[in-house]
């Protein structure tokens, strides 16, 4: 009888090791997880999927108009400035140069990104002889 509960005593406090190895074991993996290339990108998906199913809350409508009012803000803060100084036209030729190509830039590649999807969905092409 004293063989058994020493036996048993020595077996009890391995299983509860095991399973704190467990849950280590899938913790590891789970974290690995988040780091690896394909669940990267559908935790980023589920990410934004999710981002505006539920309601916002007090503190977001909150941080979305002091973000807002951020913004806005300096937005009219730099116009207000250009009008006061008189450089309206100077100020707005700089913005359509500096940022048109920019923008134009951006329409163009993403133009040809999505031909280019559409092209491949449609299948390879046979050229004319």
């Amino acid at each position: 009888m004293l063989g058994e509960s020493i036996r048993l005593g020595g077996i009890l406090p391995s299983v509860g090791n095991q399973r704190k190895r467990d849950q280590w074991l899938q913790d590891i993996e789970a974290r690995q997880r988040n780091v690896v290339f394909p669940d990267t990108v559908q935790n980023e998906a589920r990410f934004w999927r999710n981002l505006g199913k539920q309601p916002f809350t007090t503190s977001t409508k909150v941080g979305l108009a002091l973000l807002a009012i951020l913004g806005w803000g300096f937005f009219a803060f730099i116009l207000f400035a250009t009008f006061q100084e008189g450089v309206t036209w100077a100020f707005t030729l700089g913005m359509i140069l500096f940022c048109g190509p920019i923008f134009g830039a951006i329409a163009w590649a993403t133009r040809r990104s999505l031909r280019s999807i559409e092209n491949s969905r449609r299948g390879p092409r046979m050229g004319k002889h």
